[in-house]
């Protein structure tokens, strides 16, 4: 019985956190296991609440974060909790008549203007610094494909006429810092052009080829502190010019790209330990796919700590469109302080996902410092995490790509989101099923589902939207 109310209990488990002290370096599995025990119970089925396209948490928990549907306004909403009291048992009471109200789970904090009226926002992007609680979003205008390859911007890339990030403070909505840029392209869907670590913003620009390295200071601006691309050194374009050897049209490669070479060439002049045989061997990995290498463009670009980036490179195709599941591309990992390229794997590397497999939270699309992350299961700290992504590898029909994480929306499927417990497999706690509730949606219709998860709370948005019908919006708690 000791060991059913420590794992099934909620009473007990608050009484046993007060009380019992755990192991030594096991407080936060403790914690963790705690949360076993708070998942949702209840569901209000397509919830009277404002059109608009909610966006996500932030990672404390402080804020949801939405944009109205013309994408020219952001409004910023902090969760409540809803209220109520009986006599008798809660549970056998219905629940107040404003509790099918959004305004009941969610207060409004305020609503800004961010895009003019040839500018919209980009719904996909959003990047959050929890110690001071900045937001940034970005607006961009229309893109467009006619634009020619000059002043050396990348031949297929198409061009943007103006991106610009926005520097918001959550609390008050104030607009602390801007940084523009004009006619280039940067992939701001699902914040892929963009990534924030600590207090460093990498965006990658894809026409030119370059990244630019932005500091956010405590005053809250955007301060420029490294740009890489056609040089690596602060000081590369200086001393070109004063050697008289300034570089004239396509006479010189990006430093980027010089580096990536050099690191190929000696990595295949190494792997051939006969003097006699390495300029055949040479010839065969190197210079036969000279030209391949050289036409590599940069797709993508995070931080691995304050000196390393993992830069991937592709083909130009594959860094425009959004599937690249057919497309080789290369990880590097580059030190910016010596500008040399540390390692370099190929996209069907058994080393790297292995890699990623067991460091997974060095991988993570927004690693923070934060005192909540370190709850969140992942494949580096959850045995159980790690056998649903080797399950879902082994079942996978190719292993050319490393497993996407990219937060989008997903088709509907008619199966509901389970919560399980790891002690009680065979019991379901509470189940999540997308759309309404009367189970009268054409199933012939094409239904996207998205899902909005509270850091801790047990407080979820599951968000469906069909073809031609209302968005349909539903509110999961624990009542």
């Amino acid at each position: 019985m000791v060991g059913f109310f420590r794992s099934g209990n909620l009473a007990s488990r608050v009484f046993d956190r007060q009380f019992l002290s755990p192991r030594p370096s096991a407080t936060v599995n403790t914690v963790r296991q705690f949360y076993e025990n708070l998942v949702p119970s209840y569901t209000i089925y397509d919830i009277d609440c404002p059109d608009y396209s909610f966006r996500k948490f932030t990672d404390d928990g402080k804020y949801l974060v939405a944009f109205s549907r013309n994408h020219q306004d952001l409004i910023v909403y902090r969760p409540i909790w809803l209220t109520f009291s009986c006599h008798e048992e809660c549970d056998s009471h219905d629940l107040p008549a404003n509790a099918e109200r959004f305004d009941s789970f969610f207060k409004q904090l305020y609503s800004i203007s961010l895009a003019s009226s040839n500018e919209y926002i980009c719904k996909d992007f959003f990047l959050y610094m929890e110690c001071h609680q900045y937001g940034l979003f970005a607006t961009s205008t229309a893109q467009s494909n006619d634009s020619s390859a000059t002043d050396g911007a990348i031949h297929g890339v198409p061009s943007i006429e103006k991106i610009t990030f926005y520097l918001v403070r959550l609390e008050d909505g104030a607009i602390l810092d801007e940084k523009a840029f004009c006619n280039d392209f940067i992939n701001l869907a699902h914040s892929i052009g963009a990534y924030l670590y600590e207090d460093l913003v990498c965006i990658v620009s894809l026409r030119y080829q370059t990244i630019h390295v932005l500091q956010i200071r405590d005053s809250g601006s955007l301060v420029e502190v490294r740009r890489i691309g056609a040089f690596c050194r602060e000081d590369d374009e200086l001393f070109l010019y004063s050697h008289g050897q300034a570089a004239q049209g396509n006479s010189f490669l990006p430093g980027i790209k010089q580096r990536l070479l050099s690191f190929i060439f000696r990595k295949t002049w190494n792997d051939e330990p006969d003097q006699a045989l390495r300029v055949q061997h040479l010839k065969k990995k190197f210079y036969f796919h000279f030209q391949d290498y050289v036409d590599l463009i940069i797709w993508k670009v995070q931080f691995l700590d304050r000196r390393h980036l993992f830069i991937k490179f592709g083909s130009v195709d594959g860094g425009v469109t959004r599937s690249t599941d057919q497309n080789l591309a290369f990880f590097a990992v580059y030190n910016m302080e010596t500008t040399d390229i540390v390692s370099l794997y190929q996209n069907s590397s058994e080393e790297l996902y292995s890699l990623f497999e067991h460091y997974y939270d060095h991988f993570h699309a927004n690693p923070q410092n934060s005192s909540h992350e370190k709850f969140i299961s992942s494949h580096s700290n959850s045995v159980h995490a790690l056998d649903q992504l080797r399950t879902i590898k082994n079942k996978a029909s190719s292993s050319s790509q490393l497993i996407s994480a990219i937060d989008r929306h997903r088709h509907c499927t008619e199966h509901p989101i389970k919560f399980i417990s790891v002690r009680q497999p065979n019991v379901v706690k509470f189940k999540i099923k997308p759309g309404s509730d009367s189970g009268g949606s054409d199933s012939r219709a094409k239904r996207i589902s998205s899902f909005l998860f509270h850091p801790f709370f047990p407080l979820a948005l599951s968000i469906q939207q069909t073809y031609m019908q209302p968005t349909v919006v539903n509110v999961h708690f624990r009542r």
